[in-house]
C-alpha cells in the first residue's frame, strides 16, 4: 500500500503520536486529515504542514493542493466522524482514501479497590473503555465503511494479485499486555484494542483491507509527561535496548512500515525496545 497520493485519517492528530504520524506521512506525500477534540491545536499542526516546503511537492496526477486539514472530532461521536469524512472528500475530490491511524485515547489511574477500601469508580472505568476501546472501534468501522464505499459490488474474493485497498492502524499499548497496578481500566481498554486486530483483519480480508494494532511502551508524549518519576525510572530499568523511552517519530515510522508492507496484518505489534513491565 502506498503512502503517497492517499488520504489518511489521523485520529488524535493534534499532538503526540498522532501528530508525529501525520507529519511523517505528509512528508511522504500523503494527504492527512487531523481529527482531534482539540481542533485549535489540530488546525495549527495542519497550518504548519501546509506552510512547509513539503506542501510544495506535487503528487503525480493530484496537483499541488494543500495536503493537510483539521476537523473537530470526538472519536465516540459517529456524526462528527462522518462529517469529517465528508469534509475530506469534499476538499480532496478524486484522491483515494488509504486508511487511518487511530491514536486518540486517555490514560487515568484507578485500582480495583483504593487504599480506603472504596471500589474503583465505575464512571472512570466506563469513560476509559468508551474512549479507548469503543471509540477506537467506532473510528475503525467508519473508516472501513468509507474504504469500500466506491468499490463495485459484489467484491470478488482476493487472490494473490489483489492489491491492498486500505490499512487501519489502531493504537493499543504495552499496558494492554502487561498492565501495572492502578492501570486496570486503561489496560483493559488497550487489551481490547489489541484483541480486535485479528478478527477485524479476518472481517476485512474479503475487501483487501488490513489492520494492525501497535502496542507502544512509554513514548515521550504529552500523555506521559505526568507519569510519576519513580515509575519512569523503574520502567526504564526494564527496558533492554534502546535504554530510553520511545520517540514519537519512531512510532510514526512503524505506522509507515505497516502501511507499506502488505504482509503486516491481523496482529498486535510490540514497539517497546524489549521492555517488559514489572510490578511497580
Amino acid at each position: 500500500m502506498k503512502v503517497s497520493g492517499h488520504i489518511y485519517y489521523i485520529f488524535g492528530g493534534a499532538s503526540g503520536l498522532g501528530e508525529a504520524t501525520a507529519r511523517r506521512l505528509h512528508a511522504q506525500g500523503a494527504y492527512v486529515a487531523l481529527w482531534d477534540l482539540n481542533d485549535a491545536l489540530a488546525a495549527k499542526v495542519a497550518e504548519s504542514l501546509n506552510a512547509g516546503e513539503e506542501a510544495s511537492k506535487v503528487t503525480p496526477g493530484q496537483g499541488a493542493e494543500q495536503r493537510a486539514l483539521a476537523h473537530k472530532v470526538d472519536i465516540c461521536d459517529t456524526a462528527q466522524i462522518e462529517s469529517a469524512i465528508a469534509a475530506a472528500d469534499d476538499k480532496w475530490k478524486g484522491v483515494p482514501v488509504g486508511g487511518a491511524v487511530v491514536a486518540s485515547g486517555v490514560g487515568m489511574v484507578g485500582k480495583t479497590i483504593e487504599r480506603d477500601g472504596s471500589p474503583h469508580s465505575m464512571d472512570l472505568f466506563e469513560t476509559i473503555i468508551r474512549i479507548n476501546l469503543t471509540g477506537t472501534f467506532n473510528a475503525a468501522r467508519l473508516t472501513a465503511s468509507r474504504l469500500v464505499r466506491d468499490v463495485p459490488k459484489p467484491i470478488a474474493a482476493p487472490t494473490e494479485d489483489t492489491p491492498c485497498r486500505g490499512v487501519i492502524v489502531t493504537v493499543a499499548s504495552q499496558a494492554g499486555l502487561e498492565g501495572q497496578a492502578g492501570q486496570l481500566a486503561y489496560a483493559t481498554s488497550k487489551a481490547g484494542v489489541a484483541g480486535m486486530a485479528l478478527p477485524m483483519a479476518r472481517d476485512l480480508a474479503w475487501y483487501s483491507i488490513r489492520t494492525v494494532a501497535i502496542c507502544p511502551s512509554i513514548f515521550e508524549t504529552p500523555m506521559s509527561v505526568n507519569m510519576p518519576e519513580r515509575a519512569r525510572q523503574k520502567t526504564l530499568k526494564t527496558t533492554e535496548f534502546p535504554a530510553r523511552f520511545g520517540k514519537p517519530d519512531e512510532f510514526a515510522h512503524a505506522c509507515q512500515s505497516v502501511i507499506e508492507n502488505d504482509m503486516l496484518n491481523g496482529f498486535a505489534l510490540r514497539l517497546d525496545g524489549a521492555t517488559r513491565l514489572a510490578k511497580l
